[in-house]
């Protein structure tokens, strides 16, 4: 798991300045599923850190974040900063850029050229890939293979 790479996570890392963890990305979610904050479940993938938790205590999510950020779990977290890693979406490690799951293939789109004869068939040229997200269904077409 991971989260996903967008202006949150920037805005998150630029209010964490202070730290010296590198890969907060992945390094944190690993630490979130570790001490039993996240549950690493492909129903968790692409919704937001606030979501994600569950019903959890705020007192027990700010040790674990503390406990990563600044090795200290009596420390306390600012709003800004907790508010900020609230906004975090997580996201699983596939391919698909909505949620992070894994993308299926379903089938080609092309066309026909006419360039047969009565006795040799008519070529077919693919166009497009489409594939499927396994997790949220999203479909994506593309020029080329995944």
């Amino acid at each position: 798991m991971r989260f996903k790479r967008n202006k949150e996570l920037f805005e998150f890392v630029k209010l964490i300045d202070g730290t010296t963890k590198k890969d907060i990305g992945r390094g944190l979610c690993a630490h979130l599923v570790k001490t039993g904050i996240i549950e690493d479940t492909p129903e968790n993938y692409g919704v937001s850190v606030l979501i994600a938790t569950g019903p959890r205590y705020v007192k027990d999510v700010c040790a674990a974040l503390a406990e990563y950020l600044y090795d200290d779990e009596t420390r306390t977290i600012p709003a800004d900063v907790f508010d900020a890693f609230c906004r975090l979406i997580v996201m699983g490690n596939g391919d698909c850029p909505v949620c992070g799951g894994n993308l299926l293939y379903d089938e080609t789109e092309g066309h026909e050229l006419k360039d047969g004869d009565y006795y040799t068939p008519n070529s077919w040229v693919p166009d497009l890939y489409v594939y499927h997200c396994a997790n949220c269904g999203e479909i994506y077409k593309t020029p080329n293979e995944l």
